[in-house]
């Protein structure tokens, strides 16, 4: 048995060594490995994208599946520095649900004052690419993202902008974002931003304060460096916790371990209260398979 302690984040994971004297463990006879789960994420993040393909003559929109518009402004778009004439490509991401969350590893974690990693609330997770002929292109000008706010459960108090970081692992962490211009509107409900880069965005509300603590969980020792570790609050649908952090002792919450096995889901779910110091055991006696859509259903129907 190992430990992932969730104590720095997105780096190397803290690792000791803690045989298991539980000999009634199945070992399963398929040998996961890192890559393997970062290519199933990478497989179900593409299964999402949304694309259209606009003139850069002037402003054009591209309206989502969930009702999400994007204005961009073609004539300020450029190609290795160049103005660009004709027609760009425009490649949609959006994420609201804990499900698709945990599918595409797009944890809610984010930076708070007090420089801790905690799970946010999310108003959806955007990601907005233009490119032409396969080259990504960059603008000079803001450009506008109009979220429904019906999404995720109606406008909450306390949203700001984020934008996210992946590292070379796939993981994603989310900070604080400098932007031209962030509102809400009413009739109908809307989160509104300016943005001068194409990159991972995100809605988010921080956690309430008070007392913290990390968590460490006991994985199989076959499933080091190559599963992870999410956790879901209750009451909380568009927000999932990542690999590490700091939690609200009494958070009543689930911690999620997720491995890949033949283009499926190897998991196992436990519902905890926070306590100080937590510690979490997993065995693989108690994982069991899901595919990408069982996983998201099972996800999404936690408390």
């Amino acid at each position: 048995m190992k430990k992932i302690s969730f104590l720095i984040f997105f780096t190397t994971l803290l690792l000791s060594c803690n045989n298991s004297d539980d000999t009634s463990l199945v070992e399963s006879p398929y040998v996961p490995s890192a890559a393997a789960l970062k290519n199933l994420f990478d497989t179900n993040l593409n299964a999402i994208k949304q694309t259209g393909t606009f003139s850069s003559s002037g402003m054009f929109t591209f309206t989502s599946s969930a009702g999400a518009t994007v204005n961009i402004d073609g004539t300020c778009l450029r190609k290795n520095g160049l103005p660009v004439t004709g027609n760009v490509d425009v490649e949609y991401i959006e994420i609201f649900d804990r499900g698709t969350m945990l599918l595409t590893n797009k944890s809610t974690m984010g930076q708070d004052i007090n420089g801790d990693f905690v799970a946010m609330e999310s108003g959806g997770e955007v990601l907005v690419k233009v490119k032409q002929n396969g080259v990504e292109l960059t603008t000079i000008c803001d450009y506008e993202i109009k979220m429904p706010a019906s999404n995720t459960g109606g406008v909450k108090p306390g949203m700001a902008p984020f934008y996210g970081t992946i590292n070379p692992a796939g993981d994603i962490s989310w900070t604080t974002a400098t932007v031209s211009e962030f509102y809400v509107t009413t009739s109908p409900d809307k989160y509104n931003v300016l943005l001068g880069d194409f990159k991972w965005f995100n809605y988010d509300k921080l956690p309430a304060t008070g007392p913290r603590t990390t968590i460490t969980v006991n994985i199989p020792s076959q499933y080091v460096n190559a599963s992870t570790v999410f956790l879901s609050t209750n009451a909380k649908p568009n927000s999932l916790g990542g690999i590490v952090g700091k939690w609200n002792i009494g958070l009543q919450c689930n911690i999620i371990f997720l491995a890949e096995e033949n283009g499926n889901f190897r998991y196992a779910i436990k519902p905890i209260t926070v306590i100080n110091n937590q510690v979490v055991t997993f065995n693989t006696s108690e994982t069991a398979i899901a595919t990408p859509a069982q996983m998201k259903t099972i996800l999404n129907n936690l408390p």
